[in-house]
């Protein structure tokens, strides 16, 4: 992990001298020596990574190499915050020549100062990693690991023979592949390419193996080869494997073509099976290379692929992929008694009874039942028992055919970007549902991920989540509507994996208790399951150099606002997130958190932030979502230029935003917008703002004329994907506020194409605009109008093509949903509506005007309320009706 980490700070190093910044401020030779210094060190962080787990020395080098890592972090964040600033302090030197205003700013003496402190701390530093760099050579680490990689693959070998006694837990899978083998094949036109899918550990290659050796594929297919890939997708050294097993000798072929030739012709007209274990290969031209070689045997041919990697799947598979899931409890009962009581004939009760708890850590992944069984074949005392079955999964012996080496495959197998961001995971306890965009706004606080050339940092965020999701290290993911990833959780043994490779410098603590903490701990999770009496557990207190703090809280629990001791360092802090959590301040926190980029107080009853949340001037994150006491946000928050993402959705007692939000133009989500005439709080504030996600904008009926409506640019907003459009039901004393240009104000606030959620609160006019209802918003699933009183009839919303979900509630007009007459042609429309919400609605008579028998054909939930006059068609889809 410290390669991944070294990596960033490499980066964010060389970025500042590329920026000329160093030579500014007079330290511009030392950050030269640092990134010759830094990469040195990083060519050879691949292997001692790897050995580290051997070695203890390297392991302690390592240690001392990250600890000045995250000291060098922190001083180029201060570097790059103050090193502009003070550049322009002096004020004259826009009005003098540019030599002069150097030569001024180079002297000023904060300036000064601040180029004294930096340099004396490079220097520091500087210092700590040569000597670590010096360190390094006694422990005779190279750049190059390829012949590491060449002894797993040789110990990862695999056969076609089945190397146990007996399998358990996958009679199932094996029945459901063997029956495709024997029978679906055969209409596939071309070779069928069946992949299996799993978490290392999880019995692919024994599933296969299972498969193989079945007599009735045995018989089905003419000829059968077994080829173990592993990384080394080399296209001509599988094709000559396959001669040579398919013609049981040597192929003395070494090029390209007489290699394809062979093949073909060992092939053609034969019904075959060709397995392919342990695929890693993601390369699509790589693959298809040997695909349509293999594409000349007889039809019902077939090849069985099986991977750790989703995308692999996705790219080599014909068929739908094949998730191997976890084996019940009992079947991993059976294997670990099998490995750790071998042929005894008496099993002791005592260790019965602690063996099927030690088999709740194996989480159903049979390598982890095998792997603790063997461990316990030749311990027979109780103690050594229980000892086990109190310990962590990555604090017991491993040798290379445990589950966690197993595991760490997966983990060398990642690109060094994500081996950070998939490690960070372990600071969320297991079986946690981990929110994604959550996520990936921490990842952004530590500075794990940035943007790339157009590509947004969170874009890249994006990718990684999915790309973590493919390669099996996330599970139970849960997506939207339109198939995006939302929620997600870890299996217990890969969160062990990251917990295993973190060691202390991540920490999950239960709040209720005394916690040995380590000095060297980064990242705090601590969960309050009982009525805290502190905001931080015992341990914890005297940490120095604390990234990220998380608290998780039973928002049940009732209990008075905690201070935060004024003792805390928070000088290193990224990210701080005290959600469900009340806290009497945050200004100890703010004081010294000149690092902080993530700040959540969702769902506390703060009343206003202080003032001196402005001096955070890195600030990405400000998440204040459902705090429903907050009354006010400081006035100069725009002043917050790095800010990208401000949550203020349920905020319903602010009455008003700060001015000038226009110069937030790194913002990225704004949640809520609420219209003011003050200055500065006009709706044209938006029009410069990329957002996305969601957006509410409040008080419409302030918007002055139609034109302000205009600039605020809805259509140009191409990532926003929900949008609320609100007036206020009444004004003072129970007034409606007076506004002429109901309509025009809508019909300027068109939204964008992509836009999937609309609603609508309180609309004043008695039409809706053109937009609504038009072709153009053919992503459009689910629509919401509510009390649009003034409306005389609905828009033409049955040519919606994506519509599925449609509300309609609170307008005394409304005499059908769908008012147009179809002049004698055939009447269809809502192809795709699923879910009708209609309430509130005294003169609705008719869904359509003239009901034919193609309109509503996939209608299955229907829900009525205070609709009188209301009658029903016909309609056979519906499966619940409910009628109030």
């Amino acid at each position: 992990m410290a390669e991944a980490f070294l990596n960033v700070v490499l980066e964010n190093l060389n970025n500042l001298i590329q920026k000329e910044l160093g030579l500014l401020q007079g330290v511009n030779k030392e950050m030269g020596k640092l990134s010759s210094t830094l990469s040195t060190i990083c060519a050879v962080l691949e292997d001692a990574e790897e050995k580290q787990y051997k070695d203890k020395a390297i392991e302690n080098w390592l240690l001392k190499l990250r600890d000045a890592s995250y000291e060098l972090d922190d001083i180029l964040d201060e570097f790059s915050m103050e090193a502009p600033q003070l550049g322009s302090k002096d004020k004259r030197s826009k009005w003098t020549k540019k030599v002069q205003a150097s030569f001024m700013s180079y002297f000023h003496p904060m300036n000064f100062i601040f180029r004294y402190k930096t340099a004396n701390r490079m220097k520091e530093v500087f210092d700590r990693l040569d000597g670590i760099a010096n360190e390094r050579m006694k422990f005779h680490l190279h750049e190059i690991v390829e012949d590491r990689h060449i002894k797993v693959r040789e110990r990862r070998q695999t056969g076609p023979i089945i190397t146990q006694p007996q399998v358990y837990g996958r009679e199932e899978d094996k029945e459901k592949i063997v029956d495709f083998l024997v029978g679906k094949a055969i209409d596939f036109e071309e070779v069928s390419i069946y992949p299996i899918v799993g978490l290392g550990g999880m019995g692919k290659t024994t599933l296969a193996q299972f498969v193989f050796n079945d007599k009735r594929v045995t018989e089905h297919f003419q000829l059968k080869i077994w080829i173990c890939v592993f990384d080394d997708f080399d296209v001509k050294r599988l094709m000559r494997e396959i001669i040579e097993s398919g013609n049981g000798k040597a192929c003395d072929a070494l090029e390209m073509d007489p290699l394809q030739r062979n093949l073909q012709e060992m092939l053609k007209n034969k019904r075959f099976l060709v397995v392919l274990d342990d695929v890693w290969n993601d390369d699509q031209e790589e693959w298809d290379k040997l695909k349509y070689v293999l594409s000349c045997g007889s039809r019902g041919s077939s090849i069985v692929v099986t991977t750790r990697l989703q995308k692999v799947a996705s790219i080599m598979g014909t068929t739908q992929m094949h998730h191997l899931s976890t084996i019940s409890e009992d079947d991993c009962w059976l294997l670990f008694k099998q490995r750790a009581f071998g042929n005894m004939n008496e099993e002791r009760p005592n260790l019965v009874k602690i063996g099927k708890k030690i088999v709740k850590k194996c989480g159903g992944v049979p390598l982890a039942a095998k792997s603790l069984g063997g461990l316990m074949r030749f311990k027979r005392e109780e103690n050594e028992w229980l000892y086990v079955m109190e310990s962590e999964i990555w604090n017991l012996p491993q040798d290379e055919n445990s589950i966690l080496p197993a595991l760490k495959l997966s983990y060398f197998h990642l690109p060094l970007e994500l081996r950070q961001c998939f490690v960070f995971c372990a600071i969320f306890p297991k079986d946690h549902k981990i929110k994604k965009d959550h996520l990936i706004y921490l990842w952004m606080a530590n500075g794990f991920i940035s943007s790339k050339g157009d590509m947004e940092v969170e874009k890249i965020g994006n990718e990684i989540c999915n790309e973590l999701y493919w390669r099996s290290f996330f599970q139970d993911v849960e997506e939207d509507k339109f198939g995006t990833i939302q929620n997600f959780k870890m299996h217990d043994l890969v969160h062990d994996l990251a917990q295993f490779i973190v060691k202390d410098e991540y920490r999950y603590a239960e709040a209720d208790g005394s916690i040995n903490m380590s000095r060297r701990v980064r990242h705090v999770t601590c969960n309050y399951t009982s009525k805290p009496t502190c905001i931080t557990p015992c341990g914890l207190d005297y940490v120095e150099f604390l990234r990220t703090f998380l608290i998780l809280r039973n928002h049940k629990l009732d209990f008075n606002a905690l201070k935060l001791p004024s003792h805390w360092n928070f000088r290193s802090i990224r990210a701080f997130d005290s959600t469900f959590f009340e806290l009497t301040s945050i200004s100890p926190l703010i004081k010294k958190a000149k690092h902080l980029r993530y700040l959540s107080l969702s769902n506390t009853r703060i009343k206003r932030l202080p003032n001196s949340i402005l001096s955070l001037k890195n600030l990405q994150t400000l998440d204040l979502s459902f705090c429903s006491a907050l009354k006010k946000l400081p006035k100069h928050l725009s002043s917050l230029t790095n800010l990208r993402h401000l949550n203020i959705k349920g905020c319903y007692s602010l009455s008003h935003m700060p001015p000038n939000i226009r110069q937030l133009t790194c913002l990225k989500t704004l949640t809520c917008f609420i219209v003011s005439k003050r200055s500065g709080c006009h709706l044209d504030e938006l029009q410069g703002l990329d957002l996305g996600g969601y957006l509410e904008i409040r008080n419409l009926e302030k918007v002055g004329r139609p034109m302000d409506a205009k600039r605020a640019n809805l259509a140009r907003k191409r990532n926003l994907k929900e949008l609320h459009l609100s007036w206020k039901s009444r004004g003072r004393n129970g007034k409606v506020e007076s506004q002429k240009d109901f309509e025009k104000i809508l019909e300027a606030l068109e939204p964008p194409p992509g836009l999937t959620i609309l609603k609508i609160t309180d609309y004043k006019g008695r039409s809706f605009p053109n937009w609504l209802g038009s072709a153009v918003l053919v992503n459009l699933v689910h629509i919401t109008l509510l009390n649009c009183k003034n409306c005389l009839k609905l828009p033409n919303l049955k040519k919606l093509p994506s519509l599925k979900s449609l509300g309609i509630c609170g307008m005394d007009f409304v005499q059908f949903l769908d008012n147009e007459s179809c002049d004698g042609e055939l009447v269809v429309g809502f192809m795709s509506l699923e879910s009708l919400y209609i309430g509130a609605l005294p003169n609705l008579e008719r869904l359509s005007r003239e009901e034919g028998r193609d309109m509503f054909p996939f209608l299955s939930r229907i829900h009525i309320h205070d609709c009188p006059k209301l009658s029903l068609p016909c309609l056979p889809s519906v499966r619940q009706l409910q009628v109030i």
